[in-house]
């Protein structure tokens, strides 16, 4: 038993004796690693990224500062930018809300207009005092049968400008006859031979029936071959631009423009349109007191002699005292004493006042524009909208 012990004892120790000599060992090795001079540190072989240097730190810093400073000014200038387009644009919606209310006022003028015109026109008693209102010589002129243009009228901050036109000073195109066809076909420079096609194919479209004329057009023998095919109407128009469904009528001819001939030894033709001689209201009679010089050589017997002296009589003179004196044709009696070298005939043709109205008012914001054109009908103090049509 002693020497079963006894070796256990030397085993212990021997053991013993080898950890100390192990954290000897470490002791010893963690002692020569606190003792290696800095210099050798400097000059070892290890990696030089995992020595930190406090200069790149600051720079690599102020790299993203910058960065970021970048991006919060792009989206400072964005956002102002948007702010910016946002701002004009409710600015510009407000002047335009603006204008069209200025425009839509200028119905209400013209209404006021058409009702003192029908006070001076039954000379009302009291009527003539007020001469000195800014409203008597457009109402003055609206009772002789005349027309007004370009009446400016300023209501706050914007302008209201305004036309009033009666409408019988254009020829209803759904009651011409072909003699009044070929007049306005030739005031408006149209080939002649052309006229045949126009003037048919207008008829066909009109009326009730399916037989085409020979130089016509039904829906069968033409309107069904198109791409997209339609039917002819076999009505009135109800609009003067409806003219460009009919077989033959264009742009050109409708508003003027340039025809090519086909031929290289003809000139292309300049034509000057038709649809400012025509309309879809009132009866056959042209108003002779508003009626374009255009329109009055559509009617019968009148040449450039003629046009002349009916121009002079109806815009009047000027008097001593450099006052314009008015001289509109009071009715188709006076107009036929007053102009020589007209047929008869034109009685039927012709008048002198209307109930029938074009109405054109545009209103302007601090260069905003907007437009209401109608055609209207007065009577009994009302104003009846028969067409509307806004526009900028």
């Amino acid at each position: 038993m002693l020497e079963v012990e006894e070796l256990r004892n030397a085993e212990c120790g021997m053991r013993n004796e080898a950890n100390l000599e192990r954290g000897t060992g470490n002791a010893k090795s963690k002692e020569a690693i606190l003792r290696v001079p800095s210099s050798d540190l400097l000059t070892s072989d290890a990696p030089q990224s995992a020595i930190r240097n406090p200069q790149s730190i600051s720079a690599s810093a102020l790299i993203v500062v910058l960065w970021v400073i970048g991006l919060l000014s792009i989206l400072v200038s964005s956002f102002t930018f948007d702010a910016h387009v946002e701002a004009r644009i409710t600015s510009y919606y407000r002047k335009r809300t603006k204008a069209e209310y200025l425009a839509r006022s200028g119905m209400e003028i013209a209404k006021l207009l058409m009702m003192q015109s029908a006070e001076i026109k039954k000379n009302k008693p009291g009527i003539e005092e007020k001469k000195e209102e800014w409203w008597y010589g457009d109402a003055k002129r609206l009772s002789e049968g005349m027309a007004i243009h370009g009446l400016v009228h300023e209501l706050g901050e914007g302008v209201v400008t305004l036309d009033i036109t009666p409408e019988p000073a254009r020829k209803n195109v759904n009651l011409l006859k072909e003699e009044d066809w070929e007049r306005i076909l030739e005031v408006a420079g149209v080939p002649e031979e052309m006229w045949p096609e126009l003037v048919e194919s207008f008829y066909d479209w009109i009326d009730k029936d399916d037989v085409a004329r020979i130089d016509g057009a039904e829906t069968e023998d033409y309107y069904a071959t198109l791409e997209p095919p339609y039917h002819a109407k076999n009505g009135p128009l109800d609009t003067v631009e409806e003219l460009l469904l009919v077989k033959g009528f264009n742009r050109t001819i409708l508003f003027g423009g340039v025809i090519e001939t086909g031929f290289e030894d003809k000139e292309p033709i300049e034509i000057s349109g038709i649809s400012d001689l025509l309309t879809t209201y009132g009866d056959r009679k042209v108003n002779v007191n508003a009626a374009s010089q255009r329109v009055l050589m559509t009617l019968p017997g009148v040449d450039e002699s003629v046009l002349a002296a009916i121009i002079e009589e109806r815009e009047g003179w000027v008097d001593d005292e450099g006052s314009k004196v008015d001289s509109s044709f009071v009715n188709v009696d006076d107009f036929l004493a007053r102009v020589s070298g007209l047929p008869l005939s034109i009685k039927d043709y012709i008048a002198t006042d209307s109930a029938i109205y074009r109405i054109t008012s545009v209103g302007i914001v601090h260069g905003v524009r907007k437009e209401v054109w109608c055609i209207g009908e007065y009577a009994g103090k009302n104003l009846t909208i028969l067409r509307w049509r806004e526009q900028e």
